[in-house]
């Protein structure tokens, strides 16, 4: 779970830092950076658990890999022509706790700062750091495990001071995503990696790739656009029918029309298909409206047997209405959903359509790079 992030020259954003609830809401005006800042957690969790930078900055992210970096006033041609430019990235993250009862519950702090060479296309880490921190106050317990000193990065064994090991700073990769640090003496990096690469992101698209048949499939995931929701009910309908039989009733709940739901396999065709009952009417996902779609697949993310860590779900204004969204949160178990909204009012909004039970949860996200002063504000209720 990711308790606190800070965002600063990455894309649009400045520099953003945010106390982050279970359940987040961002929204506001276009152009205002809520994908950027929803880019940033999908950077962040990529940094980690990729071979490369330039492999973290690939789609599903957006732009070339150099456009991660905050363009200057002369936009894209002031930046190609720079010898260097940066970013970074920060958070606090809470590990879940897993099954097998060996992840440290303890709060862990990334940062890892990238280097660009715009003309030359290449990236570089220039500053990482991790340290766990104490029970009860966000300060750092101990000597930090990774860190920059005197132009190296130091990693330290737990519980040992001594004999660290050395790495140069500038490698196009980070400590974090080197699978040699493992086992007892990294416990703390094999968990930052386990929790970060468990990150989840979705837009999703409901006029083609939800609909698109899918031959089944080992999956434990809708995937970043719904393109394997169908393999992925099917999975769960053979082999956890409890979880299956529970996004049946959400989705019955959400949209009283909708009466059953199942998804069987087409021995001729080797696909795999969605029908949903609807007013008495048996409707394959190629007539089923994008609104339902939208909402089978969040029902489908609460009741995920091997739930992701964090989800960060990104929502045009005209997808889910937003009171289901409450509805969602009621029937799952997602340590976060984001739900972004492209409005003009967004207080207003707020108050009229959430209620009292999100409000309290809410935090506004107001991007104010058009004007002076900083490029992000937020606001919200405790």
């Amino acid at each position: 779970m990711l308790t606190r992030f800070r965002a600063q020259r990455f894309k649009s954003l400045e520099s953003a830092e945010l106390s982050l609830p279970r359940m987040l809401v961002l929204f506001g005006p276009n152009a205002a950076g809520k994908s950027n800042f929803l880019e940033a957690l999908q950077c962040f969790s990529r940094l980690a658990t990729e071979r490369a930078v330039e492999d973290a900055l690939a789609p599903p992210l957006r732009g070339y890999p150099v456009e991660a970096v905050r363009l200057p006033a002369g936009g894209l041609a002031e930046l190609m022509s720079a010898e260097r430019a940066a970013f970074e990235l920060e958070g606090d993250v809470l590990p879940e706790k897993r099954g097998n009862g060996e992840t440290n519950r303890r709060k862990l702090r990334y940062k890892v700062k990238v280097e660009a060479r715009p003309s030359a296309g290449s990236f570089s880490v220039v500053d990482e750091y991790l340290a766990p921190l104490q029970m009860k106050k966000d300060e750092p317990f101990g000597k930090p495990i990774i860190e920059r000193e005197r132009g190296r990065l130091i990693v330290r064994v737990r519980g040992q001071g001594a004999h660290p090991t050395y790495e140069e700073v500038g490698r196009n990769h980070t400590i974090a995503s080197v699978p040699a640090f493992t086992g007892k003496h990294y416990t703390y990096i094999d968990t930052l990696r386990a929790e970060l690469g468990a990150w989840r992101s979705y837009y999703l698209d409901p006029r083609v790739a939800m609909r698109r048949a899918c031959p089944p499939s080992e999956v434990t995931d809708i995937g970043s656009l719904g393109e394997a929701i169908a393999p992925y009910l099917f999975r769960l309908k053979k082999e956890k029918a409890s979880c299956f039989a529970a996004a049946k009733r959400a989705l019955s709940m959400i949209i009283p029309s909708v009466q059953d739901l199942d998804v069987e396999l087409n021995r001729e065709r080797g696909e795999v298909e969605i029908t949903i009952v609807q007013d008495g009417v048996r409707c394959p996902t190629r007539v089923i409206s994008e609104g339902t779609l939208r909402v089978l697949a969040l029902c489908s993310l609460c009741v995920n047997p091997w739930r992701p860590a964090l989800v960060a779900f990104e929502e045009p204004e005209n997808g889910v209405h937003p009171r289901r969204l409450d509805l969602i949160e009621d029937h799952g178990a997602l340590c976060h959903l984001f739900a972004l909204y492209d409005l003009e009012h967004a207080h207003t909004f707020a108050v009229r359509l959430f209620g009292p039970k999100l409000v309290d949860d809410l935090i506004v996200f107001l991007c104010l790079s058009s004007h002076p002063g900083p490029a992000c504000q937020c606001q919200g209720q405790e």
